[in-house]
This record gives C-alpha cells, sequence and structure tokens, in this order.
C-alpha cells in the first residue's frame, strides 16, 4: 500500500540518517542489532530493511525481549548489572531524553530588547541634548546660573532608554521561565509498558529501546517502535511527516505501514508495538535538535 511504500520515497529529515551519538561499543556486541540499523529503517521508512532484519519479531529477538513478557526489570546483559536498570541497553540505544535546551541569558535578552532603531535614536539624541546642556552649563549663556538643569533633559531620554530595555528584557525573561516550565511539565506523563509480565505505567523518560509500548487512542507516542500486534490501529502522523492522511498500521506482510513515529497521534485502535529509538535517535528528537540548530538563521523576512 501507499502508506508502507511512501514514506521510503522521502529523503532522511537530517543528513547522516542516524545523528544521534555513537552506540556505546562495549555493549553493542550485546545486542544483535545496532542503534544505526534500527534508525536506518525509520528515517525514511524503508520495510524492506526491517525484512531483511527478519521482521518484528526477529527484532524483538535481537533486542533480548520477549513481547507477550516485556523487558525485565533485572535483566543481566553483556556482564552490566549493579544498582541502575537497563544499564547495558541504554548504553548501546541511549536514554529517552534530549540535552537540555541552552537558555537565553538576561544580558542577551537586555542587547535584543535595546537592538532597536528608535531605542538607538533616542540614545543618539540623549547623548547629543547631554553635551549641549552640559557645555551651555559650564560655557554657554547659562555658566553664571545657581542651577544647572541643562543636563536635565538628556539624562532624562538616557532614562527612559534604560526602563524600556530592562523592562521589555525582565518580560522576555520572565517567559523564558515560564517556557522552560511548560517544557518539562509537557514531557511529565506516563505510558503503558509490558514488563515483568505485568502492564505497568512509567514516565516516557524511563522508556527503553526494546520496551513493549501498549497504545490505545489519545496516546500522542513519544517513541519510534515497530507495529507488533493491535486491531484497526490508525494513526495522524501529521506533526511528525507533514502527511495529513491518517495511516493505517500493521505488519508488513499484511502490505500495511509497520513504522509508529514519535510524536504520531493514535487515532483509533489499540495495539503494541517494540520500541527501536529513543531520545536524539528517534524521529521527534531528530526535528527537535534541528529546530535547536536553525533557531539563529535568519529568515527572508527578517532580512
Amino acid at each position: 500500500m501507499a502508506s508502507a511504500t511512501g514514506g521510503s520515497e522521502r529523503s532522511p529529515l537530517l543528513p547522516g540518517g542516524s545523528n544521534g551519538p555513537r552506540a556505546g561499543s562495549s555493549y553493542s556486541s550485546a545486542f544483535g542489532v545496532t542503534a544505526e540499523q534500527l534508525t536506518d529503517m525509520l528515517d525514511p521508512k524503508d520495510p524492506e530493511k526491517l525484512r531483511e532484519l527478519g521482521g518484528a519479531e526477529q527484532v524483538c529477538k535481537q533486542l533480548q525481549v520477549d513481547p507477550k513478557v516485556g523487558l525485565r526489570q533485572r535483566e543481566q546483559i553483556g556482564g552490566a548489572g549493579g544498582d541502575e536498570p537497563f544499564q547495558a541497553r541504554r548504553a548501546a540505544f541511549g536514554r529517552n531524553t534530549l540535552p537540555e535546551a541552552r537558555m537565553v541569558t538576561f544580558w542577551q535578552l537586555l542587547y535584543a530588547a535595546y537592538n532597536d532603531r528608535t531605542l538607538i535614536m533616542l540614545t543618539i539624541a540623549a547623548a547629543v541634548s547631554l553635551a549641549v546642556g552640559v557645555y551651555d552649563d559650564t560655557l554657554g549663556s547659562h555658566k553664571d546660573d545657581e542651577v544647572k538643569v541643562g543636563w536635565v533633559e538628556g539624562a532624562a531620554i538616557f532614562l527612559a532608554v534604560l526602563v524600556v530595555c530592562f523592562t521589555n528584557a525582565i518580560n522576555d525573561y520572565q517567559k523564558e521561565l515560564q517556557f522552560q516550565k511548560l517544557n518539562a511539565k509537557k514531557e511529565d506523563r506516563t505510558v503503558k509498558v509490558r514488563r515483568d509480565g505485568n502492564e505497568v505505567e512509567i514516565g516516557v523518560q524511563e522508556l527503553n529501546v526494546g520496551d513493549i509500548l501498549l497504545i490505545e487512542p489519545g496516546d500522542i507516542v513519544p517513541v519510534d517502535g515497530v507495529f507488533l500486534t493491535g486491531h484497526n490501529m490508525t494513526c495522524d502522523e501529521s506533526s511528525a511527516t507533514g502527511e495529513s492522511d491518517a495511516v493505517k498500521k500493521g505488519s508488513v506482510d499484511e502490505g500495511r505501514d509497520p513504522f509508529i513515529l514519535s510524536g504520531a497521534k493514535v487515532l483509533e485502535g489499540v495495539g503494541s508495538m517494540v520500541v527501536v529509538a529513543v531520545g536524539v535517535r528517534s524521529f521527534y528528537g531528530k526535528i527537535m535538535m534541528a529546530m535547536r540548530q536553525g533557531e539563529g538563521a535568519v529568515t527572508p523576512l527578517q532580512r
């Protein structure tokens, strides 16, 4: 069907395909597949690469997960144990977190507030007025006056410019702090996964490659995955791919799109998927990192 093959005609979202950090070599050998192989079949979508890996069931075997049981909380892979769960898995495939975005400093906002033609012209006018007033008070017609007020007009303009700049900068800085809090709250949600044979709810940041994620209508998928089982599942991937048509999900053998991208919304149906990409390697992660890299670019309207 078009939904299963149309994605393969798109070029990768970012140059280099899987633009995330290199997988930990000491743990990658513990799995039968690498992070790069998993992300390459997603961007662009390529069912043939999934077939080369043996299909969804074989991918689960290579990721050392039983779809009916899910990940085991105390798994031992590649000799990695210790207090931190899934240490080897996270070293090989990464965590489901994005690097913290660099926050704009107050002084940068102050400079941006001052970088206005009107304020710059007022500053020049204030400097000229102040120079003329001081000259008039010291050497000009008002040098004999008891009260020197020639400097007042220029100083008042300077003060007004400072008030405007600091007011704008403080407002923008407060908005920046609120935006950071809203972003943190947006990521503070839970999802259903299968762990140790039980359905449990965990935070999205606790998801790992190999987790069996359970999805239902209304869910916003936080990671990339491959369809395992389900009934009549349809997703809206417009936020990720820009395609407005809803995409029916299913197995490769059914001729449907087996790839479920992060950022997609489940419109109908229920099912499960195996997580194959998280964090900066996921489709959503690549988009966010590309947006950060392009923040300083000048748009045609700004030119």
